[in-house]
């Protein structure tokens, strides 16, 4: 039986048709550029008529969504896409359909993933004083998504979360002058942590130092205008942020030092509130492109900088998604359980 797997984000969006023979594999797959469609139910009449012949129409299917589903509605956080699981249903004549918070997607992935799809940044050390089956995932892509899970060997329940959302702390006076830098600057009430920690994210932070008085440019468009860059902004601006820095650029260091080191800190925030004893995963599209940068004493002191639970920091796994398909592979894990809910996972 196959089933249709869908990744949506504020960049990219992802459609697959999957099958289950023993592991997770992949049949076919569509990549669509998200802002270059008015709707979701374009893309899929798309997708739809394009499917090759010899794929056989999907069954089941679980449509990954980054935003806040309520009864079945969603209203997409970084586009303007709204999606009814009752209009899907109709639509695709799937009647097992599941909307489905993209990062709990992720949760679903993990019993399944092989060893290619991930890496151990931080290896479990010694036993946790409250060992758990409670996962947490945290990923900056365009927006920063956020969920929790208990997987054991016969279920797996995943929560939704939109922690990305929460109040961003400062800890420096330089992460002061941040926030207030983009209250005024984007006239905001309140600053999140997904304006700090996100692609976006690193695109503010940039346009903030660049600001300053020791800049020779004032924002980002005119220090990439002065490097004669023929490029997309809108798609590329947090590329050119890090290969800026790896080519030795110092204020773009500095720039992907500061977003590195707060996301650090946010993501010891999370381990700390979920106590997931069983592992830290971090995802989104920016996970693969800054694989060094997490193994880095950058993320991982300010991740362990937690005063009196430091020492449980040091000693949780910390895993990372570097399957770029993971969003769409985790919709297919959640697929497979809805045709298979009474068997066990593995």
């Amino acid at each position: 039986m196959n089933l249709l797997a869908v990744d949506i984000g504020g960049t990219k969006t992802l459609l697959g048709v999957y099958t289950f023979d023993g592991r997770i594999r992949q049949l076919h797959k569509v990549r669509y550029l998200s802002s270059d469609w008015e709707s979701f139910d374009l893309i899929l009449d798309d997708f739809f008529i394009k499917l090759p012949s010899n794929i056989d129409y999907p069954k089941r299917a679980c449509i990954g969504v980054a935003g806040n589903i309520v009864n079945g509605k969603v209203k997409l956080t970084n586009l303007k896409w709204e999606l009814t699981q009752s209009n899907l249903v109709r639509s695709t004549k799937i009647s097992n359909l599941s909307i489905t918070n993209d990062f709990s997607c992720l949760i679903y992935a993990i019993p399944f993933l092989e060893k290619h799809q991930f890496k151990v940044i931080q290896s479990p050390k010694g036993k946790q004083a409250n060992q758990n089956n409670v996962v947490a995932i945290i990923g900056a892509g365009t927006g920063l998504g956020m969920a929790k899970g208990i997987i054991s060997k016969d279920e797996i329940k995943a929560l939704a979360s939109e922690g990305g959302h929460q109040e961003f702390a400062p800890r420096t006076q330089s992460e002061w002058e941040l926030s207030q830098w983009l209250k005024n600057n984007m006239n905001l009430k309140r600053v999140s942590i997904e304006r700090v920690i996100s692609g976006k994210g690193l695109v503010n932070i940039a346009n903030w130092r660049l600001s300053k008085e020791d800049s020779e440019h004032k924002n980002l468009i005119e220090y990439i205008n002065s490097r004669n860059l023929n490029i997309n902004l809108q798609n590329n601006e947090s590329q050119i942020i890090c290969d800026a820095a790896k080519a030795g650029d110092h204020l773009m260091k500095q720039v992907i030092r500061t977003w590195l080191s707060a996301y650090g800190s946010a993501a010891g925030d999370l381990a700390l509130h979920d106590l997931c004893s069983a592992g830290l995963w971090i995802g989104g599209g920016t996970a693969v492109k800054h694989l060094a940068n997490f193994r880095s004493e950058i993320f991982l002191c300010a991740f362990k900088n937690k005063g009196r639970f430091s020492d449980y920091l040091e000693k949780l796994p910390i895993m990372v998604f570097v399957d770029p398909e993971s969003g769409l592979f985790g919709a297919a894990c959640k697929a497979h359980l809805m045709v298979d809910s009474n068997s066990t996972l593995l």
